[in-house]
């Protein structure tokens, strides 16, 4: 077996890497109006990431007020007035660093992270709102994003295609660091129609924490999307349950029914 890799590492990487550019950003690099607009969005979300490393029970209450100071790094929002948006690579990358703490925060600690969440979410329009989820790294958050909101599910297709095209884990492997959110990637590693077992069997080895966050994911989606089945069509939860698990790779079924007793998840009313 390879080494285990952390997949939070990587990700606290990508955002090292950002203040690493800002760092060596020259005054030429600056002079134009959209170049200046993204060095001062990138200076925000560098921010709140030191605030997480140094004062992570700041992040949740603070993150209202990075959204907004984010927001206005483009004057009048005129990216926003184009687009119909905010620019999810800089509102979600905010989300995203939120989701690097919030598995070890308290359960309360969590509801009032994904109300915050939320409350940005629901003031946009929900297809903004699933492309900033696309971008959030941590199974735990986004899952209780989508399980609470459902129209705010993004999908992902992108991961499926990738997994279609690179069948062997040496040109997946090669490759993954291109795409955009671990957990994303996961969800699609685990659908047998998409991977080849060399994948699956390698990515199960090498990020163990990622996937067993994931299977806790999975078993949030499955039950409460099962129980809402279960209250519409008035069937037997466990026939919603085997519907919706039947689509994962067997090797995680008999984990995820054991993370379905233990109900990790939080759902909001």
């Amino acid at each position: 077996m390879g080494d285990l890799i952390d997949f939070e590492k990587a990700v606290k990487e990508r955002y090292v890497r950002k203040l690493e550019a800002i760092n060596k950003c020259s005054f030429d690099d600056v002079i134009s109006q959209l170049a200046l607009i993204e060095r001062r969005a990138s200076e925000v979300i560098c921010e709140y990431y030191q605030l997480m490393l140094q004062n992570p029970n700041q992040v949740v209450l603070r993150l209202p007020e990075f959204i907004e100071k984010v927001r206005e790094a483009n004057p009048q929002r005129y990216y926003e007035s184009l687009a119909g948006g905010p620019k999810p690579e800089w509102t979600g990358s905010l989300l995203d660093i939120l989701g690097m703490i919030y598995p070890s925060l308290e359960r309360d600690e969590r509801e009032s992270g994904l109300k915050q969440c939320l409350y940005f979410l629901d003031s946009i329009r929900s297809d903004y709102a699933a492309n900033q989820v696309e971008l959030i790294n941590d199974p735990w958050l986004a899952a209780d994003i989508v399980i609470t909101r459902p129209v705010y599910w993004c999908g992902y297709k992108e991961y499926a295609n990738f997994a279609l095209e690179n069948k062997t884990w040496k040109s997946f492997s090669k490759k993954m660091n291109c795409t955009g959110s671990y957990f994303w990637l996961a969800m699609a590693v685990t659908h047998p129609e998409y991977t080849s077992l060399d994948v699956r069997k390698n990515f199960y080895e090498q990020y163990p924490i990622l996937m067993d966050r994931t299977k806790d994911a999975i078993a949030a989606m499955v039950a409460v999307y099962g129980g809402r089945k279960v209250a519409r069509e008035g069937l037997e939860l466990e026939v919603c349950i085997n519907e919706r698990l039947v689509k994962h790779d067997s090797l995680l079924h008999d984990d995820i029914r054991l993370k379905i007793d233990e109900k990790k998840w939080v759902l909001l009313d």
